[in-house]
């Protein structure tokens, strides 16, 4: 089973990067509008067509999908170091703060998490950097919790009673110590987190709140295709399943990972 789960992830990532090979030999414009190309059928000059600005539906797919993971990678990256520094800090503390720190933690937790993005991408002006801040101040908190409870079950290990009995500071007994021994969880979890963010970004572009034309998304492919979607169903056929695939591929490799780190599942 995990080997057939590696074969198709690798089946979807070589998907993924024959879409950027083949708009990176085009070399068409993605913000380029050509009147007279609007709802242009497959050729050699548009391998998938046009859309109803005529702009070339390959160069637009292959700019959302990297603005897609772009956006994921950086979010993951920022939720994780926040997350995990939280979770320490909480577990190694204890008492009063450990609880206020988690009861925080539970209040962001109590709210849907697509909706609070929604309503923080909303009160802040449209743009990549603050699709960024809204999807980061919902994704830390996985991160932390699963960090905390990571924490609270290493501190009374030797190994860590031994180096703080050595007199090694709590920023080295961190970084040296624990979060080598909590990498295989935090791994999956960011994996999965990946797939979410993708999804986050394209609903929140979806609404208008995210990415802003001229940059393609696919969001707002999704979107702009919606409205002629009578005419030329591809428009939505093709971004919706970049982004299919590109979830596909993070829930793949999160489930690989998670098969192949965790002791347990052996």
């Amino acid at each position: 089973m995990v080997s057939m789960r590696i074969r198709f992830l690798w089946l979807v990532l070589a998907l993924m990067m024959l879409v950027l090979m083949l708009a990176w030999l085009h070399g068409a414009d993605p913000a380029a509008v050509d009147l007279d190309a609007i709802f242009a059928a497959p050729s050699w000059a548009h391998p998938l067509g046009c859309d109803d600005l005529g702009r070339d539906l390959l160069a637009r797919l292959a700019q959302g999908l990297r603005l897609s993971l772009l956006v994921a990678v950086v979010v993951i990256a920022i939720s994780a170091t926040v997350g995990i520094t939280v979770g320490i800090f909480s577990a190694m503390q204890g008492g009063a703060i450990d609880a206020l720190v988690m009861r925080l933690t539970d209040i962001v937790l109590s709210f849907p998490g697509i909706l609070l993005a929604i309503a923080l991408a909303s009160m802040l002006e449209p743009g990549i950097g603050n699709l960024i801040l809204a999807l980061t101040v919902v994704g830390w908190t996985g991160f932390a919790r699963l960090t905390r409870a990571q924490g609270l079950s290493l501190r009374r290990a030797p190994f860590v009673e031994a180096a703080m009995g050595l007199g090694v500071s709590p920023a080295v007994l961190s970084v040296r110590y624990l979060l080598p021994v909590m990498a295989a969880p935090l791994l999956v979890e960011a994996s999965f987190g990946i797939a979410a963010v993708m999804i986050g970004e394209a609903g929140l572009s979806f609404l208008g709140i995210g990415v802003q034309p001229p940059m393609a998304s696919l969001g707002t492919m999704i979107r702009d295709g919606a409205r002629v979607m009578l005419v030329s169903p591809m428009l939505v056929f093709w971004p919706g399943m970049v982004l299919f695939f590109l979830v596909l591929a993070a829930n793949l490799l999160g489930d690989a990972l998670r098969d192949q780190l965790d002791c347990r599942a052996n």
